[in-house]
């Protein structure tokens, strides 16, 4: 089923109007013109799919965006995957090409600091950065816990890092 005309003009207006900011945020975010393009496209492609969704929202810039930061989020895993494949799969021998330096797992590093629910939780708003009413609604709790967590969790990881420098 294709999108009637109302739709067609409608996402038509949006994609003229965001595409340069949306654009912007996913250059920035991605590293690249071309998977910015990319991520522009598939943000649109979702946007034509859930046309209903999309015309019906309060706000349509801001389901744009939001749209967008789920599918560089979904880029950016797929990437850490292949890379992580990649890696996988080149065959090592010691002998031949020596003794690696494996960096060490953060997780491993900092285990006991905090724990692992509220270090995935800072791995999420630093790294990944994951809005606090994206965190939210990915744990199921309220913003004002979910702010709380991430306070609470900041303040007990950096004792712990102040302690190992003493």
């Amino acid at each position: 089923m294709g999108l009637d005309k109302t739709q067609e003009v409608f996402i038509e207006q949006q994609y003229r109007e965001m595409y340069l900011p949306l654009s912007v945020y996913a250059r920035s975010a991605l590293g690249s013109r071309a998977s910015a393009e990319e991520a522009v496209q598939d943000t649109f492609r979702i946007a034509c799919a859930k046309a209903d969704a999309f015309m019906s929202s309060e706000n349509p810039r801001g389901w744009l965006i939001i749209t967008l930061k789920h599918v560089v989020y979904n880029m950016n895993r797929m990437r850490e995957r292949l890379n992580r494949l990649i890696v996988e799969s080149i065959p090592f021998d010691e002998k031949t090409m020596g003794a690696t330096n494996d960096e060490v797992d953060p997780e491993l590093l900092y285990v006991g600091a905090v724990s692992r629910e509220d270090y995935q939780l800072l791995k999420r708003i630093v790294l990944d950065r994951c809005s606090i009413l994206e965190a939210a609604e990915e744990l199921g709790v309220s913003i004002e816990t979910c702010k709380k967590r991430v306070q609470r969790a900041r303040t007990q990881f950096r004792k712990q890092i102040l302690k190992e420098k003493q």
